[in-house]
This record gives C-alpha cells, structure tokens and sequence, in this order.
C-alpha cells in the first residue's frame, strides 16, 4: 500500500478509532498517544499493508491492543504504588483496607447476579472494554454499561447499609 494511502486511511478512521480508545483509557491526552502509537505501529508496517480494507481492519485491531497495553502499564504502575504505599502505611490502615476488600467482595458474592459479577470482573479486574465485554456477552454495548451501573449502585447501597449497622 501506498504511504499516503495508509495516511489518509488512517486519518479517515480517526474519529471513530479515537471514540473506541477514549472507552478504553477515558484522558484526552491518553487516546491522542494511543493514536499517535497505533499509526507508528502501522507505518512500521507499511510494507505488509496491501490493501485500504486491510489498513482499516489492522488501524481498528492495533488502536485496541496499544489500549489495552496503556491499561496494563496503568495496572502496572498503580500496584507498584499501593505496594510502595503500602510500606509505609501502619498495621490499621492495612486492616481497613483488608476490611473494606472483604465487605466488598462478600457484596459481590452475595448480593449480585453471575451476570453482574461476570460483567464487573471483566471491565473492573481485567480492563475489558465495553465493546469486548458486550461480545463475549452476546449483547449490545448499552447493556453491558447498564449492567455495570446497576451492579455499582447495588454495592454502595448494600455497604452504606451495612457501615452503619
């Protein structure tokens, strides 16, 4: 494929690529260098791009794993943090954290559907996206967001009930 016929193909796709990485990482800043680093990918690539429908498909597939390797750096970094935090923090601290995780899990457990359990895991745990999640569901995008807001609203409203208690 020509390089401009990459470029242009790319530049075309950009809206909807930047929307589908946004779900993803949600920072502006954050999608502009997915975007940036999906195109690099490509280019590097140039050669072994044949055809505009291959350029499209591999722009849409590429922009998702650059995401999803942003989301594992964060995961990364966010435990080294805790556990770096976690040095420091005292023996009650550590206690409420291990406290609140249990109250929370056993919510979880308890409290929500295998559906709304699986959906949590799936976009809490792991990082997947909406439009992943709603495949391996089978259903739509919407439905997995709905899922996940009424699963969240279960659980602070059950541990409000039961802080108090």
């Amino acid at each position: 494929m020509e390089q401009h016929q990459l470029t242009s193909t790319f530049l075309r796709l950009r809206a909807g690529l930047g929307r589908c990485a946004a779900r993803m990482l949600g920072d502006d800043d954050a999608v502009d260098d997915a975007l940036q680093d999906a195109f690099f990918r490509l280019w590097q690539r140039r050669d072994t791009i044949k055809t505009e429908k291959d350029a499209e498909g591999l722009s849409v597939t590429t922009v998702r794993h650059v995401a999803l390797d942003m989301l594992r750096r964060r995961k990364v970094r966010m435990a080294q943090s805790i556990d770096e935090a976690g040095d420091v923090a005292d023996a009650d601290l550590t206690d409420d954290r291990e406290e609140l995780y249990d109250r929370v899990k056993t919510i979880i457990d308890s409290r929500l559907s295998p559906r709304q359990q699986a959906v949590l895991k799936m976009h809490d745990r792991d990082g997947m996206a909406y439009c992943d999640i709603a495949e391996e569901l089978e259903t739509t995008q919407e439905n997995v967001r709905m899922i996940l807001s009424r699963a969240r609203k279960t659980i602070r409203e059950i541990y409000k009930e039961t802080r108090y208690e």
